[in-house]
């Protein structure tokens, strides 16, 4: 008895396949010729002539199709040249002007979502995908750092992996008030460091920073601070062309110019958000001067100096940790 009922509910697959739903002009036709045709192909029909048959059985009939359709070319033109089809990309296009990631969603639906929008909408421009692309981010420091990036890409499949790896990563590559850095002169390849309390002047306040050292150590370690009076939020992003404080972690003490105490910052050209890598000029902000480094000795001299734009007035930072 069990028997005959357990082969009794074996039934073939064609029997439990669902319909593909009427078209009406609400969906991409390109994407219901395709299901139709998976359906099609599941119940051995394969003829080209007899697929369009069915296919136009399930078009509204407010949408005409002229006789002797039977080429799926010819099916797709006449779904393409009903009215409903600009309105379906007119929508779609607003849509895709519209949409927004959220990074709380799951990387892959949102790029399914973004593609098929853009192939209702039509929008083939590899430079309009960039820009709707670009649109749907909210955070304007990660749109303009991919904008720079995408500039150099004529492949979109490189856009939209270039797109998922800095959404995935870029955010832990942030630096941030509080962050606990390394500062490396990019031409000497040292880190800056404080060391032992070393008064540049007799009966001075102030001690010496140099460069020292391949890797870095406990005493090239830096905090990166509000500037001198002001209140930064501890874990906020630092914007290119702000200006910032840096603590010595192992000493407390401040980088600054001995006649400008917690006067000094940093400057880049770009847009954007500081992180991992960037190249930056670190600038004394009340008389303009960069930090430099000579690189004539095992230490490193620095020093206030040079034009901004000299190879060695550029750093780059990177996270303690990372």
């Amino acid at each position: 008895m069990s028997d005959q009922f357990g082969s009794s509910c074996k039934l073939p697959l064609i029997a439990v396949t669902v319909h593909p739903s009427k078209y009406n002009g609400t969906q991409d036709p390109e994407s219901w010729l395709q299901d139709l045709r998976f359906f099609c192909r599941l119940h051995g029909i394969e003829e080209e002539s007899e697929i369009v048959s069915f296919a136009i059985l399930k078009v509204d009939p407010m949408i005409s199709i002229p006789k002797n359709t039977c080429t799926f070319s010819g099916f797709l033109n006449a779904l393409k040249s009903h009215i409903t089809f600009p309105v379906m990309s007119a929508s779609a296009l607003h849509t895709l002007r519209c949409i927004k990631y959220n990074p709380n969603i799951d990387m892959t639906d949102f790029i399914s979502n973004f593609l098929s929008l853009c192939r209702a909408a039509n929008i083939t421009s590899l430079e309009e995908q960039k820009t709707y692309l670009l649109n749907s981010l909210q955070d304007d420091n990660i749109r303009n750092i991919l904008a720079s990036k995408f500039r150099s890409i004529d492949d979109f499949e490189w856009v939209i992996k270039l797109f998922q790896g800095i959404m995935y990563e870029y955010p832990m590559h942030q630096i941030r008030y509080g962050s606990k850095i390394t500062i490396k002169h990019c031409v000497g390849g040292k880190y800056l460091t404080h060391g032992e309390y070393d008064p540049n002047e007799p009966d001075s306040q102030f001690s010496t920073v140099f460069c020292n050292g391949s890797k870095p150590a406990t005493n090239e370690v830096w905090i990166v601070t509000s500037p001198f009076g002001e209140n930064k939020t501890p874990g906020d992003p630092v914007q290119f062309n702000s200006v910032v404080g840096l603590r010595h972690e192992t000493t407390g003490s401040n980088l600054h110019a001995a006649d400008h105490p917690g006067r000094d910052g940093y400057h880049n050209d770009q847009n954007g958000v500081w992180a991992i890598g960037d190249i930056i000029i670190l600038e004394n902000v009340s008389n303009k001067l960069p930090l430099y480094s000579n690189g004539d000795d095992i230490n490193h001299g620095v020093m206030l100096g040079g034009d901004g734009y000299e190879e060695n007035n550029k750093w780059y930072a990177e996270i303690v940790g990372q």
